[in-house]
């Protein structure tokens, strides 16, 4: 990754609110990031409802795959898209969508969640609709990536390509053309989704520290270059099937990430909300892997592992870096906002009571998943009372973005 601009902040300069200029469709983190939060609220919303009314109408999907689909295919597909389409912009120097061309990527990830319970579309039509954005996505971002010839960000558009053949396959079980494959490849999404933010984070973390307190953590060379690979591994082993060779893959990846999180740590970190909650994030990254190696080994469920890579990694991290992009590309100063604090602990919170309590007595799942789905919602309602405002305007330095 040497030679590529880490950089994903602008200079920030101190002023008022800033213009009344509304800018949502400047830059790709506006609209995805605000969609996401809002999505974000909304899916535990009905999912709770949902699983704790026992009422749901049925619409392409059922509950339970409804409620993981999006999870991972909105809200978390959102951010990414967020982040990438800006960050690649950095990294390239060359500009990314924006204007209508934003707008139409933005509506192609938004049509498949409004009209997933229209009853007039045939399943095959929303099917082919709700694969399309990933596709899209990973071709707009490889076109700039190519003419950059950064080969190093190839990854990035090939893993949103397999992200989007593990949605393939999941439609593939709702139409009738597979069986019994939706459920190994929304595991494998979410590993696709954890690879990306080892990818993101081997990229921003150290540069976001050297900008916080001042230190940047050597990397360990052997320890960067096992990162990406040993999720993949992983997930190749899940889609073998094969016990012995997920646990093993699971045990390694658990020890490569939680050393690379350790080579990170610093206890000043301790003291600055906007990078905890990413070493947060990538905390239950690595539990994630154990708890998943240990599940597999005494032969419980994966379910508390999916979750501390769903609720925990992907919600901590995502979260994290929306709060910091967003303040860094509308030009303000990288700090927490008032009551953003509050929403990471949260959030902490929410993933603690998701997995601990059911693995301790499975009795106790009900209101776990009550509890931490609560503490989700109102995560989410402080992050969006503090930053749609953020999203919606003009940056307070006036330039553009």
């Amino acid at each position: 990754m040497s030679g590529t601009p880490v950089s994903i902040e602008i200079e920030t300069q101190k002023g008022p609110s800033g213009p009344s200029k509304w800018a949502l469709l400047a830059l790709g983190f506006r609209p995805f990031f605000l969609l996401g939060i809002c999505f974000a609220v909304l899916l535990m919303l009905v999912s709770l409802g949902g699983f704790s009314s026992g009422l749901w109408q049925n619409n392409y999907f059922n509950l339970s795959l409804w409620h993981a689909h999006e999870m991972v295919f909105a809200y978390a597909v959102a951010v990414i898209a967020g982040f990438l389409l800006t960050s690649v912009r950095n990294w390239t120097g060359l500009d990314t969508s924006s204007g209508t061309s934003l707008a139409l990527l933005t509506l192609l990830w938004l049509a498949p969640r409004l009209l997933s319970a229209a009853s007039f579309i045939p399943p095959v039509a929303f099917a082919l609709l709700d694969m399309l954005f990933l596709p899209v996505l990973a071709l707009v971002l490889a076109r700039l990536l190519l003419q950059a010839k950064q080969s190093n960000n190839y990854p990035i558009p090939l893993l949103l390509l397999l992200l989007g053949l593990c949605n393939a396959a999941v439609h593939a079980e709702v139409l009738g053309y597979a069986r019994d494959v939706s459920a190994q490849a929304m595991q494998l999404a979410v590993v696709v989704i954890v690879a990306l933010i080892v990818l993101i984070a081997g990229r921003v973390v150290p540069f976001f520290m050297q900008r916080a307190i001042a230190l940047r953590p050597v990397a360990n060379k052997t320890i960067e270059k096992l990162a990406l690979p040993s999720v993949l591994l992983f997930a190749l082993t899940i889609a073998t099937g094969q016990p012995w060779l997920i646990i093993l893959a699971a045990f390694f990846a658990s020890l490569i990430h939680g050393a690379r999180l350790i080579g990170w740590f610093n206890k000043a970190i301790l003291q600055q909300p906007m990078l905890w909650v990413l070493h947060a994030g990538y905390a239950w990254l690595v539990a994630g892997f154990l708890i998943y190696a240990i599940s597999m080994f005494i032969g419980i469920p994966t379910v508390q592992a999916i979750h501390a890579w769903t609720v925990g990694a992907i919600g901590m991290f995502t979260l994290g870096m929306m709060a910091r992009v967003a303040l860094g590309h509308t030009g303000r100063n990288i700090t927490a906002l008032p009551w953003m604090p509050a929403a990471f602990i949260l959030l902490l919170l929410a993933t603690l009571i998701r997995i601990l309590p059911p693995l301790i007595e499975p009795v106790l799942l009900d209101a776990s998943v009550i509890i931490s789905a609560t503490c989700w919602i109102i995560a989410f309602i402080i992050v969006g009372l503090r930053y749609a405002s953020i999203l919606l305007h003009a940056r307070v330095d006036g330039k553009p973005g």
